[in-house]
């Protein structure tokens, strides 16, 4: 994941896709609309080559729809896909999170307006005075004031839980311009730290928190929160990383890199089925309610799905009339529609892209509504998300696209041709994750000896890293794991004169590529390593020629 753009794209992979009708629960007759949106989704489905997808639509608190299409796996012999099939469903863990914290606020156990050192001390911010009004919903929207995708690379290189939290203290606001409560920066890391809160109160994990307080509750039998849990499961979905050549890198069962999700916890690492996840649609769209019984207050459910911090200002007019202003909320973005406002989460995980979205009810007559997409592909690492291809880019945006029809369809609005893709590439713009770097490559030398680059490197959260000559390359070693990947001249026209780039072993090559360069090295003061791992993270040489694999076993 270099990191990639928040839109993962789902690009061309050669595929003939029979619609399987496989499973229709129990609800209202089927409107012609649904039959619409069916039509719509496969469509969309081909068009992305995109081998397996499930949907499932909630109205007034009934599941009136839920099937599978396509096949586990982009191979043509695995099995089909049904409405009890397992995705990752990424992002889209972020509002569960969110009513745990609900649960244990209507217990008493915690208020809002708690800080969070109160509750997980390790929990400090890099300004004292931010750190002095950090409240436990400011974990939830996105407004902390630090960079985007803050401490993105921890996840990546497989730092633990309490890791990422520690290291949040590290971490200064991007600009004058980040302003604590006042600027959207998408964040992973705020989850976790939610996460490792429910632990501190509960005194147990997340997980197992997760499943009493909710999955137990909504009978959601087949939702787990591992890699190893979701593949010893039968009838679970094989992930797909999309390749620059356009063909699908199917993500081994027992993927070594799968803590990468493992580890965010409930920033992105439920996996789920759409039968299971019609039932949590079911939750969100009742307020709280669940089969009769009352799982959080009403009041409480109104609050996290209340704008809470502007991501765009927006406003519906003749530039747009189709959009409106776009807030997060506690898990959910805060579409300003008409004639209703729209609830609605991407989930962008290793091989799998989601989207769920609720329609809350109101006096119109059409009453309430909620859709869940599963697909199985994940995305595509890219340098410079505006040099994505208009087709791939629309790729990018398919689960997305079948959720707004549903949206469209279901409350009969016409909408002009293209108004969608024109809105989510500007929205996509404002969300991205800071761009990364090419695949590795070779054809431009370093222009200096390698040896002036060797050294071990000291960054406060990420602890050492280590660079040494290995034949005639340079070689980073990085992480608790103590990874080693090759570091190579960066390549592209304007990278800067001592820029190289780093891949994480595990991924494809074209896959989690971060742009490295020096500073200083001929300067009388310390040289220093900057890597984006999210943004750009400096590492200051502590010795040139150090025992580096010593020095590593010091990590934090």
């Amino acid at each position: 994941m270099a990191p990639r753009v928040m839109q993962r794209s789902n690009g061309v992979f050669r595929v003939c896709l029979l619609a399987m009708a496989l499973l229709f629960l129990p609800g209202p007759a089927r409107a012609d609309w649904i039959a619409d949106l069916e039509a719509y989704a496969v469509a969309t489905m081909a068009e992305a080559a995109i081998p397996g997808m499930a949907m499932a639509i909630v109205q007034n608190d009934a599941v009136i729809y839920a099937k599978g299409f396509g096949r586990l796996s982009a191979d043509p012999a695995s099995p089909l896909v049904n409405a009890d099939t397992v995705f990752g469903i990424g992002s889209c863990s972020k509002a569960f999170g969110a009513v745990q914290l609900a649960i244990l606020k209507d217990q008493g156990r915690l208020a809002w307006d708690d800080l969070v050192s109160k509750h997980l001390p390790a929990f400090q911010m890099f300004n004292p005075w931010v750190n002095t009004q950090f409240q436990v919903e400011d974990l939830l929207t996105h407004r902390s004031g630090l960079p985007a995708y803050t401490m993105y690379g921890m996840m990546e290189l497989g730092y633990s839980t309490d890791d990422m939290v520690r290291g949040i203290r590290f971490e200064p606001p991007e600009n004058p311009d980040a302003i604590f409560r006042g600027t959207f920066a998408y964040q992973n890391v705020m989850y976790t730290a939610a996460s490792k809160l429910i632990e501190a109160l509960t005194g147990e994990t997340w997980a197992a928190h997760l499943s009493e307080s909710i999955f137990t509750p909504l009978g959601m039998t087949r939702s787990v929160t591992t890699q190893a849990e979701m593949y010893a499961m039968d009838n679970a979905a094989t992930g797909h990383c999309l390749l620059e050549n356009g063909s699908l890198w199917p993500i081994p069962h027992d993927w070594v890199n799968g803590y990468v999700m493992d580890n965010q916890l409930t920033a992105g690492a439920i996996r789920s089925s759409v039968r299971d996840m019609a039932q949590w649609l079911r939750l969100n769209l009742a307020m709280g309610t669940y089969a009769g019984k009352r799982l959080v207050e009403t009041q409480t459910m109104r609050a996290l799905q209340a704008p809470k911090t502007l991501v765009n200002p927006w406003a519906h007019g003749t530039d747009s009339p189709y959009w409106g202003p776009v807030s997060y909320a506690d898990g959910w973005f805060y579409y300003g529609f008409s004639p209703r406002p729209f609830l609605s989460h991407d989930g962008t995980s290793d091989g799998f892209k989601t989207r769920i979205g609720l329609i809350p009810g109101g006096s119109d007559g059409y009453g309430s509504a909620g859709i869940v997409v599963l697909t199985n592909v994940g995305g595509l690492s890219v340098l410079d998300p505006s040099a994505i291809p208009p087709a791939l880019l629309d790729r990018t945006l398919a689960t997305a696209k079948i959720a707004f029809k549903f949206y469209d369809l279901y409350l009969k609005r016409d909408v002009p041709a293209g108004e969608f893709e024109k809105n989510m590439a500007r929205l996509a713009a404002e969300t991205a994750k800071p761009a990364a770097a090419p695949a590795p490559a070779t054809g431009r030398a370093a222009i200096r000896p390698l040896a002036a680059y060797t050294g071990t490197y000291l960054h406060p959260a990420y602890g050492p890293f280590g660079v040494r000559v290995s034949g005639d390359h340079l070689e980073v070693t990085m992480g608790p794991r103590h990874l080693q990947t090759p570091l190579l001249p960066d390549v592209r026209p304007d990278a800067p004169p001592d820029g190289f780039t780093l891949h994480v072993p595990g991924y494809p090559d074209t896959f989690e590529v971060y742009p490295v360069r020096f500073e200083n090295l001929s300067a009388t003061g310390p040289p220093r390593m900057l890597v984006k791992l999210g943004p750009e993270e400096t590492f200051t040489r502590i010795a040139p020629h150090a025992p580096v694999d010593l020095l590593l076993e010091g990590q934090p």
